[in-house]
């Protein structure tokens, strides 16, 4: 079964022209680490769009628990949820890697979006691609149960991180056991439980918090890989 490789932003799809078109409404900021540029509950007054650094997308549970959603890159949008609806932010973006993004007052966007033919087209395709993507995510975590989401942050890590090493990939940053169990809504100890599982089975190795896979087969046969059409899925 043939797969897509990652897809390109809806800024990278866009024409030159239209590219110029978007930048010419927004205005050039500098965020550092730490900050947050959309906050839950908050009404989505701004769009953003992401020139460098990363963004944390995540949300906060009723009891406090905070979920990591995804993580913004290069060209991505950030709050693009918010555009064409009358509904509060139902997350946070934080800034976890210094930033410059451009920031476009929501309802000038809209304007723009409305009556630029391109545009439109291209943010709607794009935008059911992530629905698509995000989608996938979820089904990682429904229908895999804790363990089956915990090995598809594992891969979409080494796709993001991965460096191949003599016995498997290994992740080229350190990975705490919180960090793994904000992606995928467990305990710190239910990961532990499972990653300790992984070891004893020699399917991971890890080195002061940097993991190593070595049977990235296993997960794959586990998540059914071969039936989905991301070739590249990422945190």
């Amino acid at each position: 079964m043939e797969h897509n490789q990652s897809l390109a932003s809806f800024y990278d799809q866009l024409s030159t022209e239209a590219q110029k078109d978007l930048l010419s409404i927004g205005s050039k900021l500098i965020v550092q680490k730490g900050n947050l540029i959309i906050q839950e509950g908050d009404w989505p007054d701004h769009i953003y769009l992401l020139r460098s650094g990363k963004i944390r997308i995540s949300k906060t549970t009723p009891n406090g628990k905070i979920f990591y959603l995804e993580t913004k890159k290069h060209h991505e949008l950030v709050g693009e949820l918010s555009i064409f609806t009358e509904l509060t932010n139902s997350f946070n973006a934080e800034v976890i890697e210094d930033a410059t993004v451009f920031r476009f007052e929501r309802l000038e966007l809209e304007k723009l979006l409305s009556s630029h033919g391109e545009m439109a087209e291209t943010y709607i395709r794009w935008l059911a691609s992530q629905n698509h993507i995000l989608l996938s995510k979820f089904r990682d975590l429904a229908f895999c149960g804790k363990q089956g989401a915990l090995y598809s942050i594992l891969i979409r890590l080494i796709n993001e991180h991965g460096e191949q090493v003599e016995d498997g990939f290994i992740i080229n940053r350190k990975v705490t056991n919180q960090e793994l169990s904000n992606y995928i809504g467990a305990t710190r100890e239910s990961v532990n439980r499972i990653l300790n599982g992984l070891t004893l089975d020699g399917i991971i190795s890890i080195d002061r918090k940097f993991i190593t896979i070595h049977d990235v087969e296993y997960f794959q046969d586990h998540l059914q890989c071969n039936y989905c059409q991301f070739d590249q899925c990422t945190i």
